[in-house]
């Protein structure tokens, strides 16, 4: 099955759906201003099922996005692979009984924009500061930048200890 915009999710994990396909990266609108080129696509393999009575989407991300190094200003690709495993609640009291380690997704009506949540995913993954590798190499290999020493500031004589002095004139 390919990768639907919206599914309905008691339907999905009902029939244990499974989302396997391509998503053309010009597709993807919030990703694609962070992109150098918008061209490629990135896979996409996700699971619907049920984990202890609670719906879950489980899965993965792969590809490789045409990012713009902020170093030298060069295009490079970089590898997204991101794994996904949420489970899609209804209620905030639902959410809650779920343990803290969870990822929990809350569903209104009953239906998941898909590829929202798969656009949200990648762009949890991206760089903050996207380098290429030469770049993050050189970063990497740079020896550690010591700071001089700041001249400290004259020492301020204690307000009150001028004001014991007057007292004892």
């Amino acid at each position: 099955m390919g990768i639907p915009a919206t599914i309905r999710v008691s339907s999905a994990t009902a029939h244990a759906e499974r989302y396997e396909g391509e998503l053309a990266l010009k597709a993807l609108e919030r990703v694609v201003d962070l992109l150098a080129q918008p061209v490629g696509a990135v896979k996409v393999r996700l699971q619907a099922n049920s984990v202890n009575g609670i719906a879950s989407l489980s899965g993965e991300i792969g590809g490789e996005l045409p990012l713009l190094c902020r170093r030298c200003d060069k295009t490079y690709l970089w590898p997204l692979r991101t794994q996904l495993d949420l489970r899609l609640v209804h209620s905030e009291t639902q959410m809650r009984g779920l343990a803290q380690d969870v990822e929990a997704l809350q569903v209104e009506n009953d239906e998941l924009p898909l590829r929202e949540v798969i656009e949200d995913e990648i762009l949890l993954a991206l760089p903050m500061l996207p380098r290429c590798e030469t770049c993050e190499n050189a970063v990497n290999a740079a020896p550690e930048t010591v700071t001089p020493p700041v001249d400290e500031p004259p020492a301020r004589e204690n307000p009150f200890a001028a004001l014991k002095k007057q007292l004892k004139k």
